[in-house]
């Protein structure tokens, strides 16, 4: 790549490994006026930046909002590919001044924005890859609820702030846990393998709301997965909730289909960036209180082989 190509050639980078928080904050501030708080654990790089009018009145991203965050991604992509530090992603949160509860995380990976600006994935796949979403902020949630026993008990302020400090702040184990509050920034070091699992239920979000198709036979309801790793390797686990909205799809088993979809997706993400290290792909589906199982093998090859359904997946007897 052009950075590791200038460093090997005797060139300083733009950016220090040793200052490099700093350089975020010196560039936000001249070049857009913006204070962020900048954190490192790792290999993530995380950018905070609390915006006055994030949220329009429908509770979406308003256009203005949209403008700031493409500024703070176009600096995290200048800055992590002109630094020698061992950056591997790169996490933006952003939070409505009026409203922290409820905030947006962003998360990238580098070497997709690198194999994005030599044009070897395409925008759509970019996008694909790009981790996005709107939630309630995990760590106000927590102390949100410790809080209201707190009022019920009569605890005063010193011994409440001393109780949260040391049982309930603290920095997250997974994805979902990552966020802003009340000053501390709660950033992990995010590896491949977790990114991978919630890209498989990013897209299932998208692919199944979007797709006019899939939209007409499913009501696609909520999915979370994890990649539990197991000595030098490990595998996917996805629970979701995917209703059947008819019994046959032009006289083929619609739960069959469903599988498809589900296969087809984690082999795109697992195949899209060659990643091999899994056992299996473990589905759970909840609504049906049933789990299926797919060697990492035939996930990765699903795509070429095009092997059916029946002969691939283990499942429950009477699930298809």
């Amino acid at each position: 790549m052009a950075t590791a190509f200038l460093f090997a050639n005797g060139c300083a980078p733009t950016y220090p490994k040793e200052t490099l928080p700093e350089a975020v904050k010196e560039i936000c501030k001249s070049e857009y006026n913006m204070n962020v708080e900048v954190t490192v654990e790792g290999n993530t790089i995380g950018i905070y930046y609390p915006m006055t009018g994030l949220l329009d009145v429908n509770l979406g991203i308003s256009e203005q909002a949209w403008d700031t965050i493409s500024n703070l991604l176009l600096i995290a992509s200048r800055i992590v590919l002109s630094t020698d530090a061992d950056i591997k992603f790169y996490c933006l949160v952003t939070q409505d001044a009026r409203l922290p509860e409820l905030q947006v995380v962003i998360i990238k990976y580098v070497d997709d924005v690198k194999r994005s600006l030599y044009t070897d994935i395409s925008r759509d796949e970019t996008f694909k890859r790009t981790l996005f979403s709107i939630n309630l902020t995990p760590q106000a949630k927590k102390e949100r609820s410790i809080e209201r026993i707190f009022d019920k008990l009569e605890v005063d302020p010193a011994a409440r702030d001393k109780v949260l400090e040391e049982f309930f702040r603290s920095q997250p184990t997974k994805l979902s846990d990552i966020g802003y509050w009340r000053g501390k920034f709660y950033l992990k070091d995010i590896t491949l393998e977790e990114f991978l699992a919630a890209q498989i239920v990013n897209r299932m979000k998208m692919d199944f709301r979007v797709n006019k198709d899939l939209a007409g036979l499913f009501n696609y309801e909520e999915a979370e997965s994890v990649y539990v790793p197991q000595d030098s390797t490990g595998s996917f686990f996805v629970k979701f909730k995917i209703a059947d909205q008819k019994q046959e799809d032009d006289g083929k088993n619609i739960r069959i289909k469903k599988i498809q979809e589900i296969l087809r997706i984690a082999n795109e993400v697992v195949y899209g960036y060659k990643f091999q290290k899994f056992d299996y792909l473990v589905l759970e589906d909840l609504l049906e209180n049933a789990k299926l199982k797919i060697t990492g093998s035939n996930v990765y090859n699903y795509a070429k082989e095009k092997s059916p359904i029946e002969k691939i997946v283990e499942a429950p007897a009477g699930y298809f």
